[in-house]
C-alpha cells in the first residue's frame, strides 16, 4: 500500500471515510455553513461603519450590530457541531483502523512476529493510529475547512475590489504551494524517528519481560546501558527531525509575513488613489486580508502534525502490507467423525539454512491418540505449529482428512483444533473471561456443563466468587495446575475435532493434579489427539507413538508393540528411566 504520497495518503482517508458518507455529508454541510457566516458577517460591521459616518439612527446602528452578534453566535455554534461530528467520525475511523491492526497482528504467523517486538506492535497499533486521528480531525477541519476559507474569503475581496482580490488571490497560492511543500518536507525524517522509537518502546519492553532473569544474572548494568546508547541514538535522530521541522515552520512564518506586508501595501496604494472606497469598505477588506490569516496560520501550525502523521500513515501502510500466508477465504472443512492428520516429507526451518525438522512423514487415523517424545530441540513442537499452521512447511504438505491445510479457511482451521500449550496465558478478568476468551454469546450454563463433562465442576466450586472470580494479570494468582485447568476448559468448549497438548501436563501441582488428569483424558476422549511430552508416563497411554531425534522420526509404531520390543528406542527409553517414565 503506497502511503508515501500526498494523493495516496488522501484517498487513503477518503476510503476509511466512505462507510460514513451520510454523517460526512452532514459535517461537510456544517463546515460550508460556518464558512458562509464567517465571510458575511463582518459585512453588518461595513455597515455600522458606513451608517455611523453618514450619521444614521441609533435604531438603525443596533439593528445591524445586533444581526453582526446573531450571526457570529450561529456561527459558534455550527463550529461546535462541527468538531462534535468530527470527533465521532475521526475516533470511530481510527478504532476501526486498530481493531483492523490488532487482528492482522494476532494472525500473523512466527515470521511477523520475529520482524516485530511487541512494544513496537503497540506503538503503531495505538502511536501511529492516534497519529492518523490527529491527522484526521487536521484535514476535515484545519485542512478542508481552511482551503475552503481561503477560495471564500479571497472570492469576497475579488467581488468588493477586482485588483485587491487578484492580488490576495496570487499571494495565496504562493503561500499554499510554499505550505503543501513544507508539509511533505521532513516526513521521511519524522519516519525515522517513528521507526528509532517504536524500536525504543520494543526493547524496553523485551528487558521488562525478562526482568528476573536479567536481575539473576546480574546484568542491570548491561541493560541499562544498551538503554542508555538506544536514546543517545534516539536524540540525535529527534534532534535532527526537530531542525527540519523548525525549518518548515520558520519558511511557513515568513511567507505569511510577506503575505501580509504585501496585501496592506496594496490597500493602502489603492485607498491613496481611489476616494470612493468607504470607511467601511477599507475596514472590511483589511479584516478578510486578516482573517485570511487564520487559516493560513492553522495550515503553518499543522505542519508538524501533518508530517508526523504522513509518516505515521507509511508505518501503517507497511504494516498493513505485510505478507498474510493465512488463507481466510479456503476450503471449509465440513463434519466429520473425526480427523486424519498427515505429514509427506515436510520440511521446515526458522531459518531456511537450519531446517528444524527434516523430509518428515506421519499419518495419522482419525479418533486416534499419538505421543511424540525425544529431547527439547528435536522438533516436537514444530510439528503442532506446522498443524495450527503457526508455521508454514517449506517443502512437503500437511493435510487434515487430505486437504492442505493451506488451502482450509483459517477460521474453520482453528475452530477444528484446540491448542492446550505448557505456559497458558491468563488475562485480567474473570474466571468466565479467561474460560471463554471473552466471547458475550457463552452463557454460563454451557460453562457449567464443560466443567461437569471435564470432571472439573467440584474444582470450580472452590471459589467463592464463581465464573465472577476476578484473574489477575498473567493469572497471578492461580497456580499452574488451576491454569492448565482453565486451558482444558478453553479447549473443551470449541468442542475440537483434533487436540494438540504440547507438554500439557509438565507442570500441574498435587492440589489439581487429579482434577487435570480427569480433564485432559475427557478432552481426549473419542477426537484425534496430539501429545508432546518429555515424561514417558505422559504417552503411555497413546495409540501411537513418535520418537523424534534432530528433526527426524526416528521410531514410529503401535505404544504397546514398540514397549514390548526390547529392541526399540521407546523400550530402552523406558528401560533407562526405570520402566516407566
Amino acid at each position: 500500500m503506497d502511503l508515501y504520497s500526498t494523493r495516496s495518503r488522501t484517498f487513503f482517508v477518503l476510503r476509511r471515510l466512505s462507510p460514513h458518507k451520510a454523517k460526512v455529508a452532514v459535517l461537510f454541510s456544517l463546515i460550508l455553513v460556518g464558512i458562509g457566516l464567517q465571510v458575511y458577517s463582518p459585512r453588518y460591521v461595513q455597515l455600522f461603519i458606513d451608517q455611523a459616518k453618514e450619521g444614521k439612527g441609533s435604531s438603525v446602528l443596533m439593528m445591524s450590530a445586533f444581526l453582526f452578534f446573531g450571526l457570529t453566535a450561529l456561527r459558534q455554534i455550527a463550529s461546535v457541531a462541527v468538531q462534535v461530528l468530527a470527533g465521532d467520525i475521526t475516533w470511530t475511523v481510527t478504532n476501526r483502523l486498530r481493531l483492523e491492526l490488532t487482528r492482522l497482528c494476532l494472525e500473523r504467523d512466527w515470521q511477523f512476529h520475529e520482524k516485530h517486538a511487541p512494544g513496537e506492535l503497540v506503538e503503531r497499533i495505538d502511536g501511529d493510529v492516534g497519529k492518523l486521528n490527529n491527522f484526521l480531525s487536521a484535514f476535515i477541519l484545519k485542512v478542508i475547512g481552511n482551503h475552503l476559507l481561503i477560495i471564500a474569503i479571497a472570492a469576497a475581496i475579488l467581488l468588493i475590489h477586482p485588483v485587491i482580490g487578484a492580488v490576495v488571490i496570487v499571494l495565496s497560492v504562493i503561500a499554499l504551494y510554499v505550505l503543501h511543500r513544507m508539509g511533505n518536507y521532513g516526513t521521511a525524517a519524522v519516519r525515522g524517528y517513528l521507526a528509532e522509537s517504536a524500536e525504543m518502546l520494543g526493547y524496553l519492553d523485551e528487558r521488562i519481560t525478562g526482568r528476573e532473569d536479567i536481575r539473576a544474572l546480574d546484568a542491570n548494568s548491561f541493560a541499562l546501558a544498551s538503554y542508555y546508547r538506544g536514546l543517545r541514538r534516539l536524540y540525535r535522530t529527534r534532534k535532527q527531525t526537530g531542525s527540519i521541522l523548525a525549518t518548515s515552520l520558520n519558511t511557513a512564518d515568513v511567507t505569511l509575513a510577506a503575505i501580509l506586508s504585501g496585501s496592506i501595501l496594496c490597500i493602502g496604494l489603492l485607498t491613496l488613489r481611489n476616494a470612493d472606497l468607504s470607511l467601511g469598505t477599507v475596514f472590511l477588506v483589511y479584516y478578510y486580508i486578516t482573517l485570511l490569516l487564520v487559516p493560513l496560520r492553522n495550515i503553518v501550525y499543522e505542519i508538524s502534525d501533518l508530517q508526523q502523521a504522513g509518516a505515521a500513515l507509511q508505518r501503517i501502510g507497511e504494516l498493513l502490507d505485510e505478507e498474510d500466508r493465512s488463507s481466510p477465504t479456503g476450503v471449509r472443512i465440513g463434519e466429520f467423525e473425526g480427523l486424519s492428520v498427515r505429514f509427506d516429507n515436510v520440511t521446515f526451518g526458522y531459518e531456511e539454512t537450519k531446517p528444524v525438522i527434516r523430509n518428515f512423514n506421519l499419518d495419522l487415523p482419525p479418533n486416534r491418540t499419538i505421543g511424540i517424545i525425544g529431547r527439547s530441540g528435536s522438533g516436537k513442537s514444530t510439528i503442532a505449529k506446522l498443524l495450527f499452521r503457526s508455521c508454514e512447511a517449506q517443502q512437503g504438505m500437511v493435510s487434515i482428512n487430505g486437504t492442505d491445510i493451506r488451502r482450509i479457511d483459517a477460521d474453520s482451521l482453528l475452530t477444528l483444533i484446540a491448542y492446550v500449550p505448557q505456559s497458558v496465558e491468563l488475562f485480567e478478568g474473570t474466571l468466565r473471561d479467561n474460560v471463554t476468551m471473552f466471547d458475550a454469546t457463552v452463557g454460563d450454563e454451557l460453562i457449567w456443563e464443560t466443567f461437569r463433562m471435564l470432571r472439573m465442576d467440584e474444582w470450580a466450586r472452590r471459589f467463592a466468587d464463581g465464573l465472577d472470580t476476578t484473574i489477575d494479570r498473567d493469572g497471578m494468582n492461580v497456580s499452574a495446575g488451576e491454569a492448565q485447568l482453565i486451558a482444558s476448559a478453553r479447549a473443551f468448549l470449541k468442542r475440537p475435532k483434533l487436540v494438540i497438548l504440547d507438554e500439557a501436563t509438565s507442570r500441574i501441582d498435587p492440589d489439581t493434579e487429579s482434577a487435570t488428569r480427569q480433564a485432559i483424558e475427557e478432552l481426549m476422549r473419542d477426537r484425534t489427539v496430539v501429545i508432546i511430552a518429555h515424561k514417558l508416563s505422559t504417552v503411555a497411554n497413546t495409540d501411537f507413538l513418535l520418537v523424534m531425534r534432530d528433526g527426524k522420526a526416528v521410531e514410529f509404531g503401535e505404544t504397546r508393540l514398540l514397549a514390548d520390543d526390547p529392541s526399540s528406542e521407546y523400550a530402552r527409553m523406558r528401560k533407562k528411566a526405570g520402566g516407566g517414565g
